[in-house]
């Protein structure tokens, strides 16, 4: 960092902070940020979305925040892969010196090694807070013994938010809360529902400890795209997705059919389809992640075969 950036920050009378936004995929991250960032109002931001596919997603559903946004595609800010980019935009943040940094890592980031990158002497300007984990509480279970990168979010957590209350049973709570806890100890754990935030819940909180794990290779997956043809009905659309979400961990992106602009938001097994106002380029392209093993590329031949001409699948 240069003398002048430094002095820049500095000048203000205290470092920017850093807030790192974590949680395996569907877990509602990005409902979550959408009110995480009111505590902030008059303050300036910036926000680093970071997502695992080609295609941005998020990006989209955030443009109307009041930030300044960067966005990292095609793999994890903790990996080699996009290590630089990140640190990239870390120097941005310096040279612009925000009052807050958002970073929402992809839900396939394992974020061990964040002390250890914020902490170097180039990054001194930056203050890191925490970490926000956001769990799915109704799959937690699952997510835990197939996903390795779950437990290692919740390592690093200094707040845990137990989120999607609303479709768990009471047994289900008080399982996630007692996996979380024999997880991380030191973790504040609070229950939540739609993403709701209160920002009580950051007092007292402060970063938890990782490793440097930098070196380390993304998550082993599968990614795909899928296009989509501008005929295809919605009624179609959710025949084919109904083929392919018992064999992927998420499907996400934009479509523009019958005249329609819908934002496709898939986790596990449930097919979700709902309108939106957003306006992207991305439309009719979305985003399919699955773990290793899984069939993926089969349900999406499938699909194809039951709905031949309306999608066209890309991979990665």
């Amino acid at each position: 960092m240069c003398r002048e950036d430094f002095s820049r920050h500095f000048l203000k009378g205290s470092a920017m902070e850093l807030y790192l936004i974590t949680g395996f995929l569907g877990a509602g991250k990005t409902t979550f940020l959408r009110e995480f960032v009111r505590q902030f109002a008059g303050k300036r931001l910036r926000l680093i979305i970071n997502e695992f596919g080609k295609a941005g997603v998020d990006g989209a559903l955030l443009r109307d925040v009041n930030a300044v946004m960067a966005e990292i595609t095609n793999g994890s800010i903790f990996c080699a892969c996009r290590l630089d980019k990140f640190e990239e935009e870390l120097h941005r943040c310096i040279a612009d010196a925000p009052d807050v940094v958002i970073v929402e890592a992809s839900g396939l980031s394992d974020p061990t090694s964040v002390q250890t990158v914020l902490g170097r002497e180039e990054f001194s300007a930056i203050q890191y807070r925490g970490s926000v984990c956001l769990v799915d509480t109704p799959r937690l279970e699952r997510v835990l013994h197939t996903a390795r990168v779950c437990p290692k979010q919740l390592m690093v957590s200094s707040l845990v938010l137990l989120n999607k209350t609303d479709l768990a049973s009471e047994e289900q709570v008080h399982a996630a809360a007692a996996a979380v806890r024999e997880r991380n100890p030191e973790a504040v754990v609070r229950t939540t529902q739609f993403g709701a935030f209160d920002p009580a819940w950051m007092r007292n909180i402060h970063p938890l400890g990782g490793t440097d794990m930098t070196g380390q290779p993304d998550i082993q997956l599968q990614k795909q795209l899928i296009e989509l043809d501008p005929v295809m009905t919605v009624e179609q659309l959710t025949g084919a997705l109904r083929l392919i979400v018992e064999d992927s961990w998420r499907i996400k992106g934009f479509a523009r059919l019958e005249g329609r602009c819908l934002l496709v938001d898939c986790v596990g097994p449930a097919v979700r389809i709902s309108d939106t106002n957003i306006e992207t380029e991305q439309e009719n392209r979305l985003v399919l992640l699955a773990g290793p093993g899984m069939p993926l590329r089969r349900a999406v031949k499938q699909a194809i075969q039951w709905y031949p001409g309306l999608i066209r699948e890309v991979w990665e």
